[in-house]
């Protein structure tokens, strides 16, 4: 099955949503699918490498395809332009990429389905009753929607009245490596 996984704006962030996308497409091509990295734009490096880059920063045994909406690399954060973006021409990336589904790392109007939504926390700086109303009517288009915790399964129930699976996020626990504590005078213990 061909599934992609949508980061709604940049894929060279470094940070916790890409590495879950790196690792959820991984486990992807363990299982027998072929993962397509979809995302709103890039920016430092050269498109043509990106598949390369994502591969080597996020410690990943094999390349992922990856595709934009933009064709040339981007700078800030224009919120109303990426919402657009994804409504008029999401779609027709997914549909070049031949996508059985799409997981998408939040949520954009989109005009595709099956699509899932992963939700890792409801944005508190911006709650407002405009927002938590629009964010109710995007989740209800969506197939499914997943939460990272129990703890956000409830809050997400609760002010968006949507159900929510639970799927932890995923680890490549080959790489994982546990500190080791520091050997002090409060932790005789550990001698």
């Amino acid at each position: 099955m061909k599934i992609t996984l949508i980061r709604r704006e940049y894929i060279t962030h470094l940070d916790g949503v890409n590495r879950f996308i790196a690792l959820l497409a991984e486990g992807l091509i363990k299982l027998g699918h072929e993962p397509i990295i979809a995302s709103w734009c890039w920016y430092g490096t050269q498109r043509e490498i990106l598949p390369k880059w994502f591969r080597e920063i996020h410690g990943l045994d094999v390349e992922i395809p990856i595709d934009t909406l933009n064709g040339s690399p981007c700078s800030g954060d224009p919120w109303l332009r990426i919402a657009w973006d994804w409504l008029t021409e999401g779609s027709k990336l997914l549909k070049k990429e031949g996508a059985d589904a799409a997981v998408i790392n939040g949520v954009v109007s989109l005009r595709f389905s099956p699509k899932v939504a992963v939700n890792r926390g409801i944005d508190t700086l911006r709650v407002t009753r405009l927002y938590l109303h629009a964010a109710r009517l995007l989740y209800r288009t969506y197939d499914a929607t997943i939460c990272v915790s129990n703890k956000l399964k409830e809050e997400v129930e609760r002010k968006l009245r949507i159900s929510c699976a639970v799927i932890p996020l995923p680890l490549k626990l080959e790489t994982y490596r546990p500190a080791k504590p520091e050997k002090t005078e409060t932790t005789w213990w550990y001698t």
